[in-house]
């Protein structure tokens, strides 16, 4: 970033990919070690200019520029971020210490901070260090004993990232990413309300460097067109208010508040269908994402009615998404443990005494599930969940009318899950349809983003002649339409019929992913495999295909299973390589004990 002027300053941003943590707090630090040195800085690509907000029409008073509470503003400040409202992570095992995950080693962050540099080519990395999460030891201890002195070192990394910024005018990819910029907000937020109410002591000139990056935040938050609308929107409006609801009289402060307040409700109302799922596409981010408005304290911030009532939908839809032991279904970039389904649920019966199921039709928003009531012991519980989340936003894999399926309380076919969010080949097998129970051309990547909404969709469960359907569409341009029924009885049978119109020469796969620990034996016509004390064999039909199984290949990738952050472990794949101008094929998959 240039050095900076009050007006006229071009701010710089890089765009990267969707970052989260692998929960909802930071992973365990893990066990001490020897912690890694900074790395020699690397050279940075210069970030893209991005346009100018248009100037705010209103003249600049002398009271903008105080660094101290002017008069007109006493008793109009609001309450400042609870440390809870921080994005806070796990409390380090010393000061100094960045250790944002637990899959990384230590790293010394003791100033002078090299923000530039990028030591395990890790991304979600570089975001934490510029979200400021390197004060995380201090703010733990402030949080201990209430004692002000321990936000002295936040202040002085506060005081550094402005050094290396916009002192040396040095440039780092992360110093404008959406997330840390919104987190950093609320950090300095909190900071500057006990140096405002002189619970913490600095210099004015200290003062004045903090005013000056409580000014670019604000002016930085303010563009439209740098609001994300996923997720990282939330930080970036909480940031905002956290901010400006501390040094509102500072002029880029001028109808923040307003505008923050204006944009949450129409973004938490864009984040959720009106049966209550959250449209990224994983149901973690389902469940995160409220519990990240609530922990930030976006409700009281932010009183737009209507938003609680759509928490309390999400909430109550949550369960349904989980398994029986209480795993997410691992869809799009789910990951983790949730809410496990307890209580009474209404039940539908099959005929012929083939049992009564607890079904949930959320397919309007893209899910449908079939699975054995809550009081079901572990051990004999079914799950069939099919996804058609065709909104291209967020999370999303490219595993529409894709399926999971639990029998007897094991996971018997599977997701690849998320991997993490490092871009490589790793992580773009787990965004393929080769990664997911749905066909997939050779070849040729499916991007996930890429679909004809108005042609796709998952259609209602029915029961037909004694089964569980559910039916529905995917349109991939210039890859594939794709036309799928699905027909299941739980731990009886499996029924798919694929209808594959292929717009391309290449060959195309049908892929049913099994669980790690399953290992199938293979016909020319389908395949049979031992799950404990249930035996499932599936025989395919579609002329001119050739049955195999992949397992743990990288060249293409295909055959693994997402097991931790960024760690993969081999899973077999049973795979049926068609003709190119084959349309119909079906699976008929039993269960037998």
């Amino acid at each position: 970033m240039r050095a900076l002027l009050l007006a006229g300053l071009v701010f710089l941003v890089l765009g990267c990919g969707d970052i989260e943590q692998a929960s909802t707090k930071d992973p365990e630090a893990g066990p001490g070690g020897e912690i890694a040195r900074q790395a020699p800085a690397a050279p940075n690509p210069s970030p893209s200019p991005i346009p100018l907000p248009t100037p705010t029409p209103m003249p600049r008073l002398p009271e903008h520029d105080s660094l101290r509470t002017p008069p007109s503003w006493q008793g109009q400040a609001g309450t400042r971020p609870e440390v809870s409202e921080l994005y806070i992570g796990r409390k380090p095992d010393g000061p100094w210490i960045f250790k944002p995950r637990k899959d990384l080693p230590a790293w010394d962050t003791s100033i002078p901070i090299r923000w530039a540099d990028d030591p395990f080519q890790d991304i979600s990395w570089q975001h934490r260090l510029h979200a400021w999460s390197n004060m995380d030891y201090w703010l733990h201890e402030y949080e201990r004993d209430g004692d002000p002195s321990h936000l002295s070192a936040p202040v002085e990394i506060a005081l550094d990232w402005h050094r290396f910024h916009i002192v040396e005018e040095r440039d780092s990819a992360f110093e404008w990413y959406d997330h840390s910029t919104g987190v950093r907000a609320s950090r300095l937020a909190f900071l500057l309300d006990f140096i405002l109410s002189d619970q913490l002591e600095v210099n004015d000139a200290d003062l004045a460097r903090l005013m000056t990056l409580a000014d670019l935040h604000a002016s930085k938050l303010m563009e439209r067109d740098f609001l994300s609308s996923g997720n990282h929107g939330l930080f970036q409006l909480v940031g905002l208010d956290a901010l400006c609801s501390i040094v509102g009289w500072r002029y880029d402060c001028q109808g923040a508040r307003a505008y923050a307040a204006q944009e949450f409700g129409e973004l938490v109302r864009s984040w959720y269908t009106e049966e209550g799922v959250h449209v990224e596409n994983s149901p973690t981010y389902h469940h995160w994402v409220g519990l990240q408005i609530r922990e930030l304290g976006a409700v009281e911030r932010f009183t737009e009615s209507g938003v609680q009532q759509l928490l309390e939908r999400a909430d109550e839809i949550a369960p349904w998404l989980t398994y029986p032991d209480g795993r997410w279904i691992r869809v799009g970039d789910s990951h983790g443990d949730g809410p496990v389904l307890n209580g009474p649920v209404e039940t539908q019966c099959l005929p012929e005494g083939m049992g009564c199921w607890a079904v949930r039709d959320l397919t309007r928003s893209g899910y449908a599930l079939v699975r054995s009531p809550p009081e079901t012991d572990i051990s004999e519980a079914s799950l069939f969940f099919v996804s058609g989340t065709t909104a291209p936003t967020g999370h999303k894999h490219a595993d529409d009318l894709g399926f999971v399926l639990m029998e007897e309380g094991r996971d018997i076919f599977v997701d690849s899950g998320r991997y993490g969010y490092n871009y490589g080949d790793a992580r773009s097998y787990v965004l393929s349809a080769r990664a997911h129970n749905v066909p997939s051309i050779s070849g040729q990547r499916a991007d996930p983003y890429v679909i004809d909404t108005e042609h796709s969709r998952l259609e209602p469960v029915t029961v037909e002649g004694g089964r569980f359907v559910v039916r529905g569409v995917v349109d991939r341009p210039g890859l594939l339409v794709h036309e799928r029924r699905l027909s299941y009885v739980p731990g009886a049978r499996l029924r798919i019929e694929d209808k594959v119109t292929n717009r391309t020469d290449s060959q195309w796969q049908s892929n049913l992913h099994l669980a790690p620990d399953l290992a199938p034996e293979i016909s020319e016509t389908g395949f049979v495999v031992q799950a404990g004390g249930l035996t499932v064999r599936g025989e395919f039909s579609g002329e001119g295909c050739q049955m195999s199984v992949v397992r743990g290949e990288t060249d293409p990738y295909q055959g693994w299973v997402s097991v931790a952050y960024q760690e993969l472990i081999p899973a077999s794949v049973v795979v049926a390589t068609c003709p190119a101008d084959l349309v119909e094929s079906s699976w008929d998959i039993t269960f037998e004990r």
